[in-house]
């Protein structure tokens, strides 16, 4: 019984993470200024990655109930979402958000001479 609640809760975290990460890409929720956004295409194709891999996960989950062969293979679509989820991770820590600068640095005034 509890490994249908963690389950059914891992592949509702996975549609709702994806729905967040492909939404934000169009309407942003403004907490990081633009210059740390991440990339609006890679964005896209991992929140339909994590809704098509959630939807995937609870339809096998529901449908385990009426079939015995679906519910057996429950542990290994678990562990797929598992990847999923930690690939996700990785990718939101190490890859995902790159400082872009807006604008060119200004030139120094200086010329050379010391102003005092």
């Amino acid at each position: 019984m509890l490994f249908l609640v963690l389950y059914f809760v891992l592949f509702v975290i996975l549609i709702f993470q994806g729905t967040h990460v492909a939404g934000e890409v169009k309407t942003p929720l403004g907490t990081l200024p633009e210059e740390v956004g991440q990339n609006p295409v890679a964005s896209a194709r991992w929140g339909i990655l994590l809704i098509i891999t959630g939807f995937f996960g609870a339809a096998v989950g529901l449908w385990g109930f009426r079939s015995p062969a679906l519910a057996t293979a429950r542990p290994a679509i678990f562990g797929l979402g598992v990847f999923v989820l930690a690939l996700f991770g990785l990718w939101v820590i190490f890859l995902g958000r790159k400082v872009e600068f807006m604008g060119k640095p200004a030139v120094a005034d200086d010329h050379g001479h010391g102003h005092h």
